[in-house]
């Protein structure tokens, strides 16, 4: 015997419009709605899901077609099949809208907040590394907010670092002064491996040990506001006189303290390595 069995007759017009259109599609959108608001899906399954919602798209058109066929033999009306035309063509719309969602957001690069985003921008003015050995932190740039956590942050992770080497034109005093604290605190020497200018020198002069490398070079000059307009808060005379503190206790002479803040802030003084040797700030070289 062969199996003669007809194949079910298609659901009626609204039967259709309403099991195999409407519900089922309004199902699916909703769960493109919940996926793009609370998941970044990988690209090659966000492909897989467009992939099997086309073919239910496929699936619900076909089985709209059989069942519009069937009502305009038995009726001759077209009102309601136009009807489920327009509401099929308005599924498809929505379900690209929510394909192109979904690409755009699984190939978007999160952006960083507002917060890391000055802090990247921070960091991008200077290095700031730890040598091969794990024994030394090496930083070249501009002193800025942020460096003083890093350092630290560095530090704790590298128990071995002994000894910063500095190369630099400057930057912020605080930012200088938090940094000068934290190699007083551990002890750390400091080594000018290249011209360590400015708000360096605060950092250079906290070293326990302070020596310069082949091209090594510091650089002297009196302060100046960073804004020209000025803080009224801010007396530049207050602020040297608490870093010519700190020198004195590093054991740099007194007239030679003098001397950095008598050097105008557009200017720069070079001493040379004898009159660095002299004042105290740096370690006479072992012969």
């Amino acid at each position: 015997m062969s199996d003669c069995t007809p194949p079910p007759a298609p659901l009626s017009l609204p039967r259709s419009l309403a099991l195999q259109v409407l519900l089922p599609r309004v199902a699916v959108l909703l769960g493109w709605l919940a996926l793009n608001h609370w998941i970044r899906l990988p690209v090659p399954l966000a492909f897989v899901l467009m992939a099997a919602d086309g073919l239910l798209l496929l699936w619900q058109a076909r089985a709209f077609l059989r069942s519009a066929d069937v009502h305009v033999q038995s009726t001759g009306a077209m009102a309601p099949v136009w009807g489920g035309y327009l509401l099929l063509l308005f599924a498809g719309f929505a379900a690209l809208t929510q394909w192109w969602d979904a690409l755009l957001i699984a190939r978007a690069v999160e952006e960083p907040t507002y917060a890391e985003q000055r802090r990247l921008e921070r960091e991008a003015l200077y290095s700031l590394s730890v040598s091969a050995d794990g024994r030394a932190l090496i930083f070249d740039g501009e002193i800025t907010f942020g460096l003083t956590k890093r350092m630290r942050q560095l530090a704790e992770e590298n128990p071995g670092v002994a000894q910063i080497a500095l190369t630099g034109p400057g930057g912020l005093i605080a930012e200088a002064r938090g940094a000068a604290r934290l190699i007083r605190q551990n002890g750390w020497d400091t080594h000018a491996a290249g011209l360590c200018a400015s708000a360096c020198t605060l950092m250079f002069a906290a070293g326990t040990e302070r020596s310069l490398g082949p091209d090594g070079q510091l650089g002297f000059h009196s302060y100046a506001l960073q804004f020209e307009s000025g803080l009224p808060q801010i007396d530049l005379r207050q602020e040297q006189e608490k870093d010519r503190a700190f020198l004195l206790q590093q054991g740099v002479s007194a007239e030679f303290t003098d001397r950095i803040f008598s050097v105008p802030s557009a200017e720069l003084w070079l001493p040379g390595r004898g009159e660095l040797h002299a004042a105290g700030l740096v370690w006479p070289e072992p012969r």
